[in-house]
């Protein structure tokens, strides 16, 4: 008896088996094939996205500093808040040929009434800043200081920031030939920010940095600022800096930063506070004194270990008067060597003010020399000039005198002469006289002796 094959039994589960199998392979080809779809849809929309994100212009607001009533500094026929309108609208117009920057302005133009400093940082925050740069010229109380500098928030990753562009802007500001007064912090009584745009911005975590382009009160900034052009120079100074620290690229100037490399600088953990010490070290050494033109060269060492040196004074009388703030050249040295003049006709007693970065000096040691009794040049072309003026009258008074001495010598020969005839006379009268008396004696002799011969005849 033949028994029924098996599979004659299990072929149609068999088949349904094996079309189960089929379908499950196909079902993982479409998932796979979804799958990859998904994946790459995925990255087309995350492209597409990075794209968006790249195309996000940086959002800048610069804030000219003053305007309406507030005038800012003024110095002879220089008014602050005209000058940073000058520089802010050449700012806005060298940096809008950059591309993937959005620029806006607190203010164009001047304006009827004050804008407020929150109104200002208001305006930054309504538009999305990234950055807010106030742009300002500066003075001093004594009109003594010179140079530029930039103030930024003693805060977290304001601090950061402010730092990092405020390095690229002083670095542009001292290729121009001003001097670096450098990057600093200042705070109020409540031990926030000073600056009030800087305290209003950082309260909306918008960086913010302000910078005092130079001094309108000293000759050594003047030449920087004296006319227009020289403003709009700043402003586009102002622009470079943004995109560099930006790292932005712009066809029209034919100018690519996209690969400047920033200081980094690390958020600070606490606040950066100023320094508010004076000159840590300051010791003066004279290293020659010339006798012959009052000329006498000084070493000094100074050093403050918070904000580093920034000018020195020079006095030859103890303190009594000092020379105009010096630069002091090489900050990264504690040591500098100069030569003063001495005035002549005094015993000089040399000392020496060594100022730090925040205008708070020490006062070095004196050094009493000996009196140099020179001649200044001053002095030489006085006695020059007295010397020819007496030159002068001499000559003037020579033809007179010439004139006055020959008349005299004339009159003094004439004299000599008329004396000599009359001697000459005088002796020949006697001479006359004589020879007549001999003639007479001689006739009364010979009438003497005739008369006795007629006697003697008779």
């Amino acid at each position: 008896m033949h028994k029924m094959p098996r599979a004659g039994i299990l072929a149609p589960v068999s088949e349904w088996m094996i079309s189960l199998k089929r379908i499950r392979q196909n079902l993982n080809k479409i998932v796979i094939m979804l799958g990859m779809t998904g994946l790459f849809s995925g990255f087309v929309w995350y492209g597409d996205w990075m794209d968006v994100q790249a195309d996000e212009p940086v959002i800048v607001v610069i804030d000219p500093g003053h305007g309406g009533e507030n005038l800012g500094a003024e110095y002879e026929n220089y008014v602050e808040k005209e000058m940073t309108m000058i520089v802010a609208d050449a700012m806005k117009e060298e940096l809008e040929k950059y591309d993937g920057i959005q620029v806006y302005m607190t203010r164009y133009g001047d304006i009827e009434t004050d804008m407020t400093l929150e109104e200002r940082s208001e305006f930054a925050k309504s538009v999305n800043a990234d950055f807010m740069f106030c742009l300002h010229f500066n003075m001093s109380e004594y009109h003594t200081l010179f140079g530029a500098e930039c103030w930024i928030s003693a805060f977290g990753e304001e601090y950061s920031k402010g730092y990092s562009f405020a390095s690229v802007e002083m670095d542009l500001l001292q290729e121009l030939g001003l001097y670096s007064r450098g990057i600093k912090t200042r705070l109020n009584k409540k031990g926030t920010d000073y600056y009030g745009i800087i305290r209003t911005a950082t309260e909306r975590e918008i960086p913010c940095v302000l910078i005092e382009h130079c001094h309108l009160d000293q000759e050594n900034d003047k030449p920087f600022y004296d006319y227009d052009e020289k403003l709009k120079a700043f402003g586009k100074l102002d622009a470079t800096a943004v995109a560099k620290y930006f790292h932005l690229r712009s066809e029209e100037l034919g100018v690519d930063y996209s690969g400047y490399q920033n200081v980094e600088v690390p958020v600070p953990s606490g606040v950066v506070k100023p320094d508010s010490t004076e000159t840590d070290v300051c010791m003066i050494e004279v290293l020659d004194q010339n006798m012959e033109t009052g000329e006498v060269t000084v070493q000094v060492s100074a050093m403050d270990y918070d904000s580093g040196m920034l000018y020195y004074a020079y006095s030859y009388d103890n303190g009594e008067t000092f020379s105009e703030l010096q630069k002091w050249g090489d900050k990264s040295q504690d040591t500098i060597t100069f030569t003063m003049q001495v005035p002549p006709h005094i015993v000089p007693q040399i000392v020496v003010n060594g100022y730090n970065g925040y205008d708070l000096y020490k006062t070095s040691n004196m050094i009493s020399l000996p009196s140099m009794d020179y001649k200044t040049e001053e002095e030489i072309a006085e006695e020059l000039a007295r010397q020819e003026a007496l030159e002068s009258v001499a000559m003037e008074e020579t033809p007179k005198k010439y004139k006055e001495v020959t008349y005299d010598v004339i009159s003094e020969e004439t004299a000599q002469d008329n004396m000599s005839l009359s001697y000459f006379l005088t002796v020949c009268g006697v001479c006359a006289l004589l020879v007549l008396g001999m003639v007479y004696s001689m006739i009364l002799i010979l009438r003497s002796r005739k008369r006795r011969r007629r006697r003697r005849r008779y």
